[in-house]
């Protein structure tokens, strides 16, 4: 079976981060980064995640 863990804020947040600095790091739409990263934490999107900037600084070294 599997467990559903409870998202904290900090769970929501590091992923909003994450969709800010893929959309550019443009400013002003916080709340539309907050909600997507709820959406897709939680399994109501079905989007893929984006590539976190661990995953392409490994790509960037080569």
């Amino acid at each position: 079976m599997i467990e559903n863990k409870e998202l904290s804020k900090q769970d929501i947040a590091h992923r909003a981060y994450e969709l800010y600095v893929r959309r550019g790091s443009e400013p002003g739409k916080d709340v539309e980064d907050w909600v997507r990263a709820e959406k897709e934490l939680t399994g109501e999107v079905g989007v893929a995640p984006a590539k976190t900037m661990t995953a392409q600084a490994g790509r960037n070294q080569n």
